[in-house]
């Protein structure tokens, strides 16, 4: 096996230093403040050759600075009234979302309950008055309405103290009866719980 050479070995030493993990990495904050220093002793040096102009030049930069800091502040509560604006949104929004599927509010989603009482079809007056319910405990902020959620963790989360749990218990007791055991529930009561629901949506739009 043949040595490398002197020259052999001074070109790869080169070579294996001229790639970029040995390259000295630029110091960009030392480079902003030595630019922005020689910046201003330029300016400084200039002011001091021409005093009259430098005097009209704190007045403009001044005026800019006013600007400057009058646009950042119209942003910021811009920005600030966007994001309220947003939340404000979500927290008109979320109640609704138990009814997709359904209706777009509650005044049409009762409408669709009555229809199906009128027709007899008492498992979705049961389902659709439910759902309305949950809609309306969580515009209330009794529940957090969350589609993996099961009906008992809805009646754990709603606060027995409220006039609202009765409502949910028994609604839930008829949703678990007609719903899940397909078993015979009286159409009466299901009026009852439906005109219970819209006195409890009508207060929580209050």
């Amino acid at each position: 096996m043949t040595a490398a050479t002197p020259e052999e070995i001074r070109r790869i030493t080169q070579n294996v230093l001229d790639r970029p993990e040995f390259l000295p990495r630029l110091d960009w904050t030392r480079l902003i403040f030595e630019t922005v220093w020689k910046w201003l002793r330029q300016i400084a040096e200039w002011s001091a050759r021409n005093p009259d102009l430098s005097k009209w030049l704190i007045i403009v930069l001044s005026i800019l600075l006013v600007l400057l800091l009058a646009h950042i502040i119209y942003t910021v509560v811009r920005e600030f009234m966007s994001i309220r604006g947003r939340d404000s949104a979500h927290v008109r929004q979320r109640p609704v979302s138990a009814l997709e599927g359904i209706a777009e509010n509650w005044s049409d989603a009762f409408r669709v309950a009555r229809a199906a009482l009128d027709a007899g079809d008492l498992y979705k007056a049961v389902w659709v008055t439910h759902r309305i319910l949950l809609s309306v405990l969580d515009r209330m902020e009794q529940i957090k309405f969350i589609r993996w959620k099961t009906n008992s963790d809805y009646l754990r989360e709603c606060r027995e103290s409220s006039p609202a749990a009765a409502t949910l218990t028994e609604l839930t007791d008829a949703y678990e009866r007609v719903i899940y055991a397909h078993r015979h529930f009286d159409r009466q009561e299901v009026v009852t719980l439906l005109a219970r629901v819209e006195a409890l949506a009508a207060e929580a739009h209050q």
